[in-house]
This record gives C-alpha cells, structure tokens and sequence, in this order.
C-alpha cells in the first residue's frame, strides 16, 4: 500500500519535521515529463559530468612534466588535484546547492560549465605552482555546479522507481567519462606534442601538458551553449510548502535525522577518498612503478575503463532498483558496503603487485564498482529528503566530499610518498595504505549505522512519492 505523499496531501501537524513549514501545498496532476526528453537531459548531464571527470584525469597523466617543469614536489602535485580543487567546489558547492532550489537549475548548470572550461583554458597559461593553483581554484567554483543541479533536475524529471537507474546512467560521466578521458586525454598529450614542435607563434613558447589543458577545455564551451538552449526546467516535486525554506530549515530537518544521514554520507565520503587517490596517483603509478609511458597508460586504461564503467554504473542503479521492488529500503548501503570492500581488497592488491598485468587484473572489481558510493548517494540522500531540500542537502554531501574525500585523497598520498615511504615503489605503499584505510573504515560505519539508515528510509514518504 502507497503511502501517502508529503507532496499530495495535507500533513497532521504533529509528524511534520522541526522547523519545516506547516503547510503542505498539494501537487498538481500534471504528468511526469515525457521518457523520450528526460533520457536526452540524463544523456546531456552525463556528458557534462564525463567533461568535468576529464580535467581531473588529464591533470593526472601530465605529473611528470609538470613536476619537472614548475619544481614542484608529490605534496604540491597531491595539493594541486585535491586543496586547490577543494576550496571551492566545496564552499560554493553550498551556495550553489542554495541557489538550485531556487533558479533554473538549466542555466545554473551551463555557467557552471562555463566557468570551469574557462579556468581549465587559463591552467594551461600557468607557469608556477602559485598560477596553477589558482586555476585549479577557479576549476573547483565551476564543478561545484554539476552535482546538486544535475541530481535535483533528475529528481523532477523521472519517479521515485525510474530515478536509480536514471542516477546510474548520469554517473556514466564519471566511470565511462574517466575511462574516455584517458583515451581523450591521450589524444590531446599526443595532438600538444605535434603542435609544440609543429607550431609557430605563442604556441611553440608553450609546453606540451600547458597546450593539453587548451584541448581539454575548449570543448566545455559548447557544452555549456547546449545546456542552456535545450534543457526546460521541470516542475518542480514533493515540495514542503509553497515557499523554499532557509538555511535553518534545512539544517533542522538533517539533524532530525542526523544517525541516517551521518550513517550514508559519511561512508561514502570514505569510499570516495580512495576515488580521488586513485584518479590522482593510478596513471603515476603505472608510470613511475612500472615504467609504462603517458600515452600508453591512456590508452590502457581508457580501453579498460569504458566496459566496466558502463557494467559498474547501470549494475549499482539496476541493483538499488531490484532491492526496491522487493521492499528493502537498504539499497543504497548495499551497494555502497560492496564498494567498499572492493577498495579494501582490490584496490589494496593492485597497488602492492610488481607485476602490471596482475595489477590490471586486480583492478578490475575495484573499478567496477567505481561510481557505486555516488550512486548509492544521490539515490538514498533523494529517497529521504523533500524536494525543496535536495539542493541545499546534496550540496552539503558535495561539501563533506570535497573537505574531506577530496582534500585527503590526493593529498594524503602525496604526503605518504614524500614523507614516509621513500624509493621507487614508495608510491604504490602509499597508495596501498589509503585504500586499506578508506575500505576499514567504510565498512565500520555502514555497520554502525544500518539501523539507523534503514529506520528512516523504510518510513520516508519521501521515497514513496506519489507518481
């Protein structure tokens, strides 16, 4: 039996939340927007998302040269891709995660894109760690964008039993986009090459990894251009009231149910330190440790990324999909323990192994299960919160993740490298030592918390919207 729907019909006061609005404004009986358009706008936002991956992965590929170039250390490169990035994506992830629940969500998204394409352009004129740094800044206030609009829009444009797969489809951007921006990235090492002997003018003065950040983001321009011609804002859904509440709303109704929300994202925000330890350090890893070039790692791994990306991010939402069906509000913790056992495991052995083609093999269920932890976020966070709270609540997980996930996970490697496991295979221990940490530590936490996670999901009426 449907329960009945925070967004279709009055609430008696006493279940209402602290500090939510007390009156509920009933949903119109206007249809879900058409399958047909809502895929197109999935499609689009993934290949937004598959952009924004692509800067992060290119950055990666081009350590050597950069290191040599501006004399920079592994702590720098590691504060580079994870500090510098983080200090906006986060602080202005909340911002814009305030203004989603309030603007066309559409346009929000393209200047996102906008910006981030732009500092990207302005990475390849750096020519110090000062200069990168604040390109990178600049890269993280664009990406903070991406995640609490494209979640909200997909949460208005598909039901709650359609948005699972939906969510998984989006987050091909970042397993299938990480595999093709290896591929893309390959290619643009390979095209800057050719230009910088080839080219005359200011472009020969250029290095060849300062020319791969003008290829890598010029692209986002039009992208940008896209989204904001063809995406129609949808209505809006499961609304508390006629007004968005505040900042304090907002805050009451998460520490109302602090233990379910703790318990999710703060599991998954483990989960994802791995992610940006790997994303940062696996190409360098092959590189340094196993004397494989930039270009070849590229390829590799952008030929080894792409199937399992695509079984891996439609396996996560059709499994959360399938638990669904047969009543168990737990999917999202599900699938999120799997990942983390896989990073514990896998994840630990593909960094220790000598042997590339055994650390490939290795890698395997760890990048399978990639993009689960995200998936199994944007699906649960959607499940038990209103939708004129989805904003501002995914924003505050795009916070936790880029404090924490994104500020450790590249850094801390680094910092490992540099300071304590010294040599040539001082990496790959660093490495090892992150995800043995991130899959413990996960593990603990959802084991805690099921309880606590489930007791809210199984009786959200969130989770049951009317359709």
């Amino acid at each position: 039996m449907r329960s009945a729907s925070i967004s279709s019909r009055a609430t008696p006061e006493s279940t209402l939340e602290p500090g939510i609005p007390k009156v509920v404004v009933p949903e119109s009986a206007q249809p879900w927007p058409s399958p047909a358009y809502a895929w197109y706008v999935v499609v689009l936002l993934t290949l937004a998302y598959g952009f924004a991956i692509l800067d992060r992965v290119a950055i990666s590929l081009l350590v050597q040269p950069i290191k040599a170039d501006l004399h920079i250390s592994d702590t720098e490169i590691g504060l580079l891709q994870g500090l510098a990035f983080a200090i906006c994506y986060t602080t202005f992830g909340i911002v814009l995660g305030y203004l989603v629940d309030r603007w066309r969500r559409g346009r929000l998204l393209a200047l996102g894109v906008l910006v981030w394409s732009a500092a990207t352009l302005c990475c390849g004129l750096a020519n110090s760690f000062r200069t990168l740094f604040m390109a990178r800044i600049g890269v993280g206030i664009g990406e903070a964008s991406v995640t609490p609009a494209s979640s909200s829009l997909i949460a208005d444009y598909f039901p709650p039993e359609g948005r699972p797969k939906a969510y998984s489809v989006f987050l091909l951007g970042s397993s299938v986009g990480t595999g093709l921006s290896y591929l893309v990235g390959g290619l643009a090492i390979a095209t800057a090459s050719f230009l910088q002997v080839n080219a005359v003018g200011w472009v020969a003065v250029l290095k060849t990894w300062q020319i791969t950040f003008f290829l890598v983001g010029l692209p986002g321009i039009a992208i940008a251009a896209l989204v904001a011609l063809t995406i129609r804002e949808p209505m809006r859904r499961g609304r508390l009231s006629a007004a968005p509440p505040d900042w304090n709303a907002a805050l009451k109704f998460v520490a109302s149910k602090w233990r379910a929300y703790a318990t999710l994202v703060s599991a998954v925000v483990i989960n994802v330190i791995a992610i940006y330890a790997s994303i940062a350090w696996n190409a360098t890893l092959f590189i340094r440790v196993h004397g494989w070039s930039a270009i070849k790692v590229a390829a590799v791994f952008g030929l080894y990324n792409v199937p399992l990306g695509v079984a891996g991010a439609l396996g996560a939402g059709w499994m959360m999909a399938a638990l669904q069906k047969r009543g168990r509000s737990d999917g999202p913790l599900v699938v999120t323990l799997m990942h983390a056992l896989a990073v514990c495991v896998s994840g630990t052995a593909m960094a220790l192994t000598e042997n590339p083609v055994v650390a490939l093999a290795l890698y395997a269920p760890y990048c399978l299960s990639s993009t689960w932890s995200y998936s199994a976020a944007l699906t649960g966070l959607n499940q038990i919160t209103p939708n004129q709270l989805r904003g501002q609540v995914t924003a505050f997980y795009t916070l936790a993740t880029g404090l924490v996930s994104l500020s450790l996970g590249s850094a801390s490697v680094g910092l490992l490298s540099d300071m304590v496991f010294h040599g040539p295979t001082g990496l790959a221990q660093s490495l090892a030592c992150v995800f043995a940490f991130s899959g413990v530590a996960s593990i603990v936490v959802i084991t805690i918390g099921w309880s606590a996670y489930t007791g809210v999901a199984s009786g959200s009426g969130v989770s049951r919207e009317a359709a």
